[in-house]
């Protein structure tokens, strides 16, 4: 029988990484508008009891910062955040590294997924596949994060159709991305939604640090609030190797 000193420099030899945006203010969203305010409802010094307390009050939009899509989110009668099974919000992380070639119309195609697959083996089902495009490097500038052209049209790396089409065939659990949406609607269509979302899957946007993390053998916890009816919510997303 292990002892709890064991246990705990078994857990030790883990690296951890935060793949989380911090919340405020000032984050990137959908439509350039403020989507999070941390609202001050009383502070220290208001406090009329011996222990002096501090109250906030969160205002924020659902798909705020690092965040997860349900399916129900675009399909009517999909599952919310409320009913995804555990299981598929502990699981392997895949990463495909498409930063050296990502530009601001740049789409991880099936090329990069066979690419990929030559080096490090066919994707097992169940993962998460996160595409890093570094992207995230745009974080703290919310304007060229979003990139709308005069018609408003935004402009950011995203996974396109036939790449989601690939990555359902590997029955993941969801892909993720260091952008906006892993597409950019153009004509108002979103496809990797459609399809993802329609299959019962996930999809978690602007995720921070996936350079840091190794191509493959890294596992990830991705937990969102557990909002009953929710289409979604923000999430604290750490990964483990």
């Amino acid at each position: 029988m292990k002892t709890i000193n064991q246990h705990h420099e078994h857990f030790s030899t883990y690296k951890l990484t935060d793949l989380t945006h911090s919340l405020n203010s000032n984050v990137p969203t959908w439509d350039g508008s403020c989507g999070f305010k941390n609202l001050m409802t009383g502070d220290y010094s208001d406090c009329l009891t011996h222990t002096k307390f501090r109250f906030q009050c969160l205002e924020m939009r659902a798909g705020i910062g690092t965040h997860m899509d349900a399916p129900c989110h675009c399909i009517k009668g999909g599952i919310s955040i409320a009913d995804i099974a555990l299981r598929q919000l502990v699981l392997p992380l895949i990463v495909i590294d498409v930063s050296a070639n990502a530009h601001s119309d740049y789409e991880i195609s099936v090329s990069d997924i066979l690419n990929f697959e030559k080096k490090y083996g066919t994707i097992q089902p169940d993962s998460l596949v996160i595409g890093y495009t570094g992207w995230s490097k745009h974080w703290n500038d919310p304007i060229q994060y979003r990139n709308a052209d005069e018609s408003g049209q935004v402009h950011f790396p995203s996974f396109n159709r036939k790449a989601a089409e690939i990555l359902l065939n590997r029955n993941i659990s969801g892909i993720a991305i260091d952008t906006l949406s892993p597409d950019i609607g153009v004509d108002g269509r979103f496809p990797v939604h459609d399809l993802f979302l329609g299959a019962g899957k996930y999809l978690i946007e602007n995720v921070a640090n996936a350079h840091l993390l190794p191509s493959i053998g890294a596992y990830g916890i991705v937990l969102p609030l557990k909002i009953s009816e929710g289409a979604e919510a923000p999430v604290r997303f750490i990964a483990f190797v």
